[in-house]
């Protein structure tokens, strides 16, 4: 994202430590602002709770789905959480008004590399008797063939997997854990970045240990709605996220909704749910659907749209129009 005024300092949160996806994904978006500062958050929810409420965070780098993975529920559900808890509609309709929209999104490209505090090599392992291996629990998915293999080569040997908020955490709980470890029949371990490794001064003993090589996470860019920020034009296709619950008591509501944007036509590029925390009128198996969808297109009458939409939907949501990023199709 390019700001209008580059001289005026902005402050982004992403999820921390140093060394993580999320910085990087930091980075490659205000990287180049002159005065960008860049703020450690500790969790996922901490990023958007201190953007909705530190008038001194301007914006917030946030994890919202991995190529091999698929969604980052923690993202997803403070999302559902959000529109759930200002259900009470925003412009007299059925419609939410968040206090934080989306504004942009970065790819960062995921190679995951097996880290130790000291130098280690690989034929080793099978002497320890147990390896606890931290990282982020989204990480597990992308090498659990690998892990697989990690067994395979140690098989008298008890490997754990242990979840940390981030893979930058995972390196620094690795190192500390070593440091006061006086046991030498076992081992700790994280899975992370390069990155994350050189930030804690660790040993990388096996990298590109990804199940599918090529894999990208996707981060989206928040800011308060109330922002003042100017962005430049910008000429790159756009892309729209929408949330929408839908009347259950309608038959085939779930297509009348689809059916809008068939009917404009809007071009979907991608669908999802998750099931609704608090259950309408009690009922088991509810859920929200999360659509994208390009709106570039002068053609369509937007306002009629958006109009069908709310006539089609129970409650619904528009986190923010933004510009696709040139790395969706590479």
């Amino acid at each position: 994202m390019t700001v209008a005024n580059s001289a005026t300092p902005i402050a982004a949160l992403f999820l921390g430590p140093e060394g993580t996806y999320s910085h990087q994904a930091a980075l490659q978006q205000f990287g180049d602002h002159p005065q960008a500062k860049f703020i450690v958050a500790d969790s996922i929810p901490e990023c958007l709770e201190r953007l909705e409420n530190d008038s001194n965070i301007d914006f917030a780098a946030v994890p919202f789905e991995n190529s091999t993975n698929g969604q980052v529920v923690f993202t997803y559900d403070l999302l559902r959480d959000r529109m759930a808890k200002q259900s009470d509609g925003g412009d007299g309709l059925n419609r939410v008004i968040p206090e934080l929209e989306v504004i942009d999104e970065q790819y960062v490209s995921v190679s995951h590399c097996l880290v130790a505090s000291s130098p280690l090599n690989l034929e080793s392992l099978p002497r320890y008797k147990r390896i606890r291996i931290y990282s982020h629990p989204q990480v597990w998915g992308q090498v659990d063939k690998y892990l697989q293999k990690l067994k395979n080569r140690c098989p008298q040997t008890v490997v754990e997997r242990i979840d940390t908020p981030s893979t930058s955490e995972a390196v620094r709980r690795t190192v500390q854990v070593e440091s006061q470890s006086g046991e030498r029949s076992e081992l700790n371990l994280a899975i992370a970045s390069n990155a994350a490794a050189k930030v804690h001064n660790a040993h990388i003993i096996d990298q590109g240990i990804n199940d599918k090589q090529g894999n990208t996470t996707r981060f989206l860019i928040f800011r308060k709605r109330s922002a003042t920020t100017v962005q430049l034009p910008d000429s790159r296709t756009k892309v729209s996220l929408l949330t929408f619950t839908i009347k259950q008591d309608n038959p085939r509501s779930l297509v009348d909704v689809l059916a809008v944007l068939k009917n404009h036509p809007v071009n979907m590029c991608s669908i999802s749910s998750r099931p609704l925390k608090e259950e309408p009128k009690g009922r088991k198996w509810q859920y929200i659907f999360f659509i994208e969808y390009y709106c570039d297109s002068n053609k369509i009458d937007w306002d009629a749209f958006y109009q069908e939409i709310s006539a089609s939907c129970s409650l619904w949501c528009l986190w923010g129009t933004f510009p696709r990023n040139e790395l969706y199709s590479s």
